[in-house]
């Protein structure tokens, strides 16, 4: 799964790397991106246009909000089905946590470059795609967020030419062999949402089970 991730970029940042896209006014870098948060996504339908959304999709039999979609399931779960040719968008990020025995561990890039996250959206909210884990994780979980590089960041919201009834997601590609991310363990300050700061990245403690 994917509970928490960062977008540290300042808005210069983020800019030198896209190019010409319109940020909220409000944008600001964030170190501990929580459900139910605001969180900032591109739409296939306005793709130089970057707006804010909450994360997780109410849920109204357990009131826990859903934040992660399968993407095994996702053409047969009717809460995202109709969803995947019209409402698809990218969650930009530039790392993500992940949890081993309430050790928090943070997950980049080792260009430590803009990312996304593959994902859909209704009305104002917003959900992660996850897939099973790949060699990245090292035994730390066995899931992980679908993310797409910004090279690749189109392809994801082209919206595939097939009919209402025969949507899927066919344009959505996880490689075989996966971008390699640099791993390593943060400070506990993560675990509390209230803590969104860079010290949340200080480093933490390594578990040599793990390795």
């Amino acid at each position: 799964m994917c509970g928490r991730f960062t977008q540290t970029k300042t808005r210069e940042e983020v800019l030198e790397q896209l190019g010409e896209i319109e940020l909220p006014p409000l944008y600001h870098g964030r170190y501990n991106i929580a459900p139910t948060q605001s969180v900032v996504i591109i739409k296939q339908q306005t793709p130089t246009i970057a707006e804010e959304c909450v994360w997780g999709f109410e849920n109204p039999k357990s009131g826990a909000p859903v934040i992660n979609a399968r993407s095994e399931s996702l053409t047969e779960r009717p809460m995202f089905k109709h969803l995947l040719c019209t409402h698809r968008c990218l969650i930009p990020a530039d790392g993500f946590y992940e949890w081993k025995n309430r050790q928090p561990y943070y997950f980049q890039t080792l260009e430590n470059r803009l990312f996304a996250f593959a994902g859909l959206w209704s009305e104002n909210r917003c959900v992660i795609i996850t897939r099973a884990a790949d060699s990245n994780m090292q035994g730390i979980h066995d899931r992980m967020p679908v993310i797409i590089s910004s090279n690749h960041w189109n392809d994801w919201l082209m919206v595939p030419k097939v009919g209402k009834s025969r949507c899927s997601i066919v344009s959505l590609e996880i490689p075989e062999k996966p971008e390699p991310l640099h791993t390593r363990p943060v400070s506990r300050r993560v675990n509390k949402v209230k803590f969104d700061d860079p010290a949340c990245l200080d480093p933490g403690e390594i578990q040599s089970e793990l390795f």
